[in-house]
């Protein structure tokens, strides 16, 4: 067995070494393009093999061994520390970094020669190769336990955030019913009142218009020739024209409002139709259903007996319903 000089020695030399392991030594941005990529597999096999010995117990070396591993170790660290200082600077920098990479090389083949015959022995000597399997497996058989864990864990977190998606958008929707819903009673209040102001201007021009037309029909001039006749019965005929024209351009203005006003309360019931079924329906089948006849409902083209109906409307309105039905999922 070493002395326990020789081996505090030879763990000082691998650990003063192993510090540059997590320095770049391969390439760096202030080198530019010079690297050191032939000698990365040498710095791999050093930095392997230190590793290995600091976890190993080096007190059952010989003196003999462990004095030449750690001057081998002691020669190979210089090489180190000068790839650590390189510059691109100094003179020759590629002829430099090649009889480096030449030297870590050399170091890494002395080193192994040195060290590598051991390593078994000493693995055999810590004597917790069958601890470690065993550790290795009860870690492999709790990482699959969480795994499978983790997995349930991951079906349930998905299906409560698919039911809270569900949630969110049947609330958005009837959020969005609402707010139309709303939207559709204030329009229809809004175009009654301005169908009443109409309807009061129609009566008003018809009240005017049988005015004008007996006052007409009774204010009579005596001796007039034809012409005068003719002139009088003309610009009464404008008159009377020009006011039953406008009693019936108010008129189809009031029936046009009227019938917007009907349409969009019709709009709000429908909708209110609409939130109270799917609230009351407990599957996916029923609500589609509904979200389709509330869809036929809103934009089918109603007759409300105001104005005629025109086809171009039911073209519209009939590809509306398509668009609904093509969004709604085929159960």
């Amino acid at each position: 067995m070493a002395d326990t000089q020789v081996t505090g020695q030879l763990s000082d030399a691998i650990k003063q070494t192993l510090e540059f392991k997590n320095k770049s030594l391969v390439s760096r941005s202030e080198w530019g393009t010079i690297k050191f990529s032939n000698a990365e597999h040498d710095l791999q096999r050093i930095f392997s093999l230190l590793s290995y010995l600091a976890i190993l117990p080096l007190e059952y070396l010989t003196d003999q061994a462990a004095n030449q591993i750690k001057n081998e170790i002691n020669q190979t660290r210089p090489h180190l520390e000068q790839i650590d200082k390189f510059t691109i600077e100094q003179p020759n920098a590629p002829q430099t970094r090649d009889g480096l990479i030449t030297q870590i090389h050399q170091a890494a083949d002395r080193l192994y020669t040195a060290a590598s015959a051991w390593i078994p022995f000493l693995a055999y000597q810590k004597g917790d190769v069958a601890e470690n399997i065993e550790k290795l497996s009860t870690s492999v058989s709790t990482a699959n336990e969480m795994v499978n864990k983790a997995k349930g864990e991951i079906e349930i977190k998905a299906k409560e955030i698919d039911d809270i998606i569900t949630k969110a958008r049947e609330a958005s929707a009837v959020a969005g019913a609402a707010v139309f819903t709303l939207d559709f009673d204030k329009e229809a209040k809004k175009l009654s009142n301005d169908a009443t102001k109409w309807l009061i201007a129609a009566a008003s021009l018809g009240s005017a218009t049988l005015v004008v037309a007996v006052l007409t029909w009774f204010w009579t001039q005596a001796g007039l020739d034809s012409g005068q006749i003719w002139q009088k019965v003309a610009s009464k005929f404008i008159v009377l024209s020009i006011l039953l024209t406008a009693t019936l351009w108010c008129g189809r203005v009031y029936k046009a409002l009227m019938h917007q006003s009907v349409v969009n309360r019709h709009r709000a019931l429908s909708l209110q139709t609409f939130q109270a079924f799917t609230a009351a329906a407990s599957d996916v089948q029923t609500k589609d259903a509904v979200l389709l006849e509330a869809t036929r409902s809103i934009f089918a083209q109603g007759i409300t007996g105001y104005v005629d109906s025109a086809s171009s409307s039911a073209d519209s309105e009939s590809r509306v319903i398509e668009i609904v039905k093509s969004t709604v999922p085929k159960k």
